[in-house]
């Protein structure tokens, strides 16, 4: 039975909460508390916002295999579905008692979201391997076989040559990648779902100003993007630098770094960007990549491919990716030496 506190409890009670608070000072607050950052909503810092109409469904899996540090990510109409490597604990040295785990992310419509919470955890993991598994896709036709069928002879034929030309392009650029040395790499089966299935709806935000009298927000706080290049944490690592060295160069000059906004505005200035341009390039891919317009389907499968096989934009690319604009310049070594590691891979 429940019995209603009396009084002098609840004044007791409430003294006791008033001695367990905490006064605490500071002369920079960094809010790094999420996308929906207390802090931020407290001090009315407003924020621009964009829907996706998307949704995105994720949950650690077991795997039957290592992943190499490697990501696998494949592109469907709906949203992609990435695979991604996470730190594994081996049990006692033991490899074959190992159990290797990694992160799933699938993007897609609210409306199939929901039918993936919904499934169970066989199920999803079928529907998981049977996308992950599939090999290389034929694109669709160039022209829809309803219109193709009334063209006459001759045009039919032209575009079905076409079709075929680049279809031979796009398979032997995708092979002329592979080798003994660097063999395609497939994903590992998936064998069980770890855990609860999450989902979050897809959203762009950005807050119109990162700072506030002796106030930064750093990563989500300030910003969030579609989870489609992973960007999201490096872009966080990049505010958490550039803050670090405006802090330093306050504190080297013998200034108090929230005492005064120029160092604070210009973290600000530095790190909007950077963020608007990531922001402006995955919107960019977003739209690129859910077109079901037959032409730019092959014209997306072609540029991919020939951006997989020039070294140089593959390696600018990866530089932008791993933050080479922003974490980098001025990092730590252990920064610098990872983003070497990164490069080596890529040669």
């Amino acid at each position: 039975t429940y019995e209603q506190p009396t009084k002098e409890q609840n004044d007791t009670k409430k003294q006791q909460q008033q001695q367990q608070q905490q006064k605490i000072t500071t002369n920079l607050l960094v809010a790094a508390d999420g996308g929906q950052s207390f802090v931020r909503r407290t001090l009315g810092m407003p924020t621009v916002n964009f829907g996706y109409n998307r949704r995105a469904v994720t949950c650690t899996v077991e795997i039957e295999k290592s992943m190499n540090y490697t990501a696998h990510q494949r592109f469907m109409p709906n949203g992609p579905i990435a695979l991604l490597p996470i730190w594994n604990e081996d049990s006692d040295g033991d490899e074959e008692e190992t159990k290797l785990y990694a992160n799933i992310v699938w993007s897609t419509t609210p409306s199939e979201a929901e039918k993936f919470q919904n499934m169970s955890n066989e199920e999803f993991v079928t529907a998981l391997n049977n996308e992950l598994q599939k090999g290389p896709t034929n694109n669709p036709p160039l022209i829809p076989p309803s219109i193709a069928s009334s063209l006459p002879t001759p045009l039919a034929n032209l575009t079905h040559g076409m079709e075929m030309v680049a279809q031979t392009l796009n398979n032997s650029i995708t092979m002329s990648q592979w080798s003994e040395r660097k063999p395609f790499q497939v994903p590992p089966l998936i064998t069980k779902v770890v855990g609860r299935k999450f989902g979050f709806d897809l959203n762009l935000m950005q807050a119109q100003s990162y700072v506030r009298p002796r106030v930064a927000l750093v990563g989500d706080a300030a910003h969030t993007i579609h989870p489609m290049a992973g960007q999201g944490l490096n872009l966080g690592l990049g505010d958490a630098q550039c803050l670090a060295r405006v802090v330093k160069e306050a504190v080297d000059s013998g200034m108090d770094v929230g005492d005064t906004m120029h160092f604070l505005n210009k973290y600000d200035a530095e790190r909007k960007v950077e963020v608007t341009s990531m922001m402006g390039g995955i919107q960019l891919l977003h739209g690129f990549f859910s077109s079901t317009f037959e032409p730019l389907v092959y014209v997306r499968s072609l540029g991919m491919n020939m951006i997989n096989s020039v070294g140089v934009v593959r390696k600018r690319l990866v530089e932008v990716a791993v933050g080479a604009n922003g974490i980098t310049t001025g990092a730590s070594k252990d920064v610098r030496d990872c983003f070497e590691n990164v490069k080596r891979e890529v040669n």
